[in-house]
């Protein structure tokens, strides 16, 4: 059995219900502890992909899919969506100088797949180019990144394989309310 690297929060650190299952894939314990230690002025910048929303939802039609897990978040939240065709844009940018954390939302579940086949990949590459923006501007220096995967179907494992770049990965399994919030749950512990 190989020991995780130190500082580093392994697969044993998950949360799973009937309903759904939020793993911590990888996240350093310094990346943790500072998104469990942000300050009350510091804003976590949620981006999140325009996807339909998941099927049998109780969210009304006109409600982005993640709201809820904004909502949940501990912290002040400036959610920002994104669209998968036009990738990272200078608003988007505009949001990362003010950033106390950056949590990336790519979903990949079967029926976002069904409805767009390239969604993995334009969500993948708004993600590096917005990991890649953080690294560049010097003020953001301390500002965890945190990649949240959601997907499901046969093509899970690839997905979550082909992100070994992002030092903080938590994977879901769906993005139903329960699902969002058992997530800040996992990383938050709220």
């Amino acid at each position: 059995m190989t020991t995780p690297s130190p500082g580093v929060v392994s697969l044993t650190a998950s949360l799973q219900s009937t309903s759904t299952s939020a793993t911590i894939v990888r996240c350093p314990s310094a990346t943790l502890s500072r998104l469990r230690q942000l300050n009350e002025a510091e804003i976590i910048t949620l981006f999140t992909p325009f996807v339909p929303h998941p099927p049998s939802t109780p969210l009304a039609k006109n409600m982005d899919p993640f709201e809820p897990l904004g909502r949940s978040l501990p912290r002040q939240v400036r959610h920002v969506p994104y669209r998968l065709d036009n990738g990272m844009t200078e608003t988007h940018i505009d949001f990362l100088s003010t950033s106390g954390a950056v949590i990336i939302v790519v979903c990949s579940t079967e029926n976002v797949i069904n409805y767009n086949s390239q969604a993995f990949e334009q969500q993948i590459k708004f993600a590096r180019n917005i990991a890649k923006k953080v690294e560049e501007i010097k003020s953001l220096d301390d500002t965890p990144v945190v990649l949240l995967l959601i997907t499901n179907g046969a093509a899970s494992q690839i997905h979550e394989d082909e992100l070994t770049d992002f030092p903080a990965l938590i994977t879901c399994d769906n993005y139903t309310p329960d699902a969002l919030k058992a997530i800040v749950h996992l990383v938050f512990g709220v």
